[in-house]
């Protein structure tokens, strides 16, 4: 079979290319690169151009294609219609040259902020799984994960564990009803992805990936100043929300403008999707 993965540059995506590079059911696997470079190097992948904004093609890849995996995307922008662009104008052009292709399997990694009211990254993302939808596939395979975390990163629960880490404090957000996380390590992602990419289900799926528990700021916060000796910091968040949209008048906004929408937006779920690959994936929470 021949595949199509987007956004292998990222942490999770370039993980589950290994996957799919290491599947002997897969005799090519056609890697889109834009602004970074793939990392792996295996005799199966093949490299091309491609930037989802705008116009593309995918005239470089022979027919017939079998199978689309689709990372890509925007997750922090200060222009909020470039989320309208990549994540569902993009999403919708790659699928529609994938069909032309021949190809029935798509595999779309979305999020549990698809929903109306979760800020423009969730809701452009909602609006992609809709698009998807539209088409005649054989399978269509929708991951929704919760908050990934232990890839070291700069953003979200990495950050407050990098904070953590550092400075020894670690932030408690408190005073939103809807200030839940469901923390999710970047292992077990991983593990559930690469099972479910296995199995090959036909029809349509749509799955939530989460950890095995739900907290909220006040609890998240906790846990991670017990595992790390971290003075808590409490923020009240209607306080804080209030401070950032000031400061966002003034563009100096330390956040993306729908960040405030998308940590208190409604979510689609706070428990994963009951499944033989995704109990048997996503059974810790790393901050005990």
């Amino acid at each position: 079979m021949r595949a199509l993965f987007t956004g292998a540059s990222s942490l999770l995506g370039g993980r589950v290319l290994g996957c799919l590079l290491d599947d002997d059911a897969y005799t090519e696997v056609w890697c889109g690169v834009h602004e970074s470079d793939v990392e792996a190097a295996h005799p199966k992948l093949r490299r091309f151009s491609l930037r989802l904004e705008g116009e593309f093609s995918l005239d470089e890849i022979p027919a017939p294609l079998d199978a689309v995996v689709h990372f890509a995307g925007v997750t922090h922008a200060r222009d909020e219609q470039r989320y309208w662009d990549v994540n569902m104008r993009g999403t919708a052009r790659l699928a529609e040259n994938a069909r032309k292709l021949g190809c029935r399997r798509f595999v779309y990694v979305s999020t549990r902020c698809a929903t109306e009211g979760s800020g423009a990254y969730g809701e452009s993302k909602l609006a992609a799984e809709r698009e998807l939808q539209r088409f005649d596939w054989e399978s269509l395979l929708i991951l929704r994960p919760s908050e990934v975390y232990g890839g070291g990163g700069s953003e979200g629960i990495d950050k407050f564990i990098q904070l953590a880490r550092k400075l020894r404090v670690v932030p408690l957000l408190f005073g939103h009803a809807r200030l839940q996380f469901a923390p999710l390590h970047v292992d077990d992602f991983v593990r559930a992805a690469c099972a479910l990419l296995s199995e090959r289900r036909r029809g349509v799926q749509v799955l939530e990936l989460c950890g095995p528990e739900s907290l909220s700021g006040a609890e998240l916060a906790r846990r991670i100043r017990r595992r790390f000796k971290a003075l808590p910091l409490p923020l009240w968040w209607p306080a804080l929300a209030f401070a950032l949209r000031m400061l966002r008048r003034v563009r100096l906004s330390p956040v993306a403008p729908d960040q405030l929408e998308r940590l208190t937006g409604p979510k689609t779920a706070n428990h994963s999707t009951p499944g033989p690959a995704l109990d048997a994936a996503v059974i810790r929470f790393m901050l005990d």
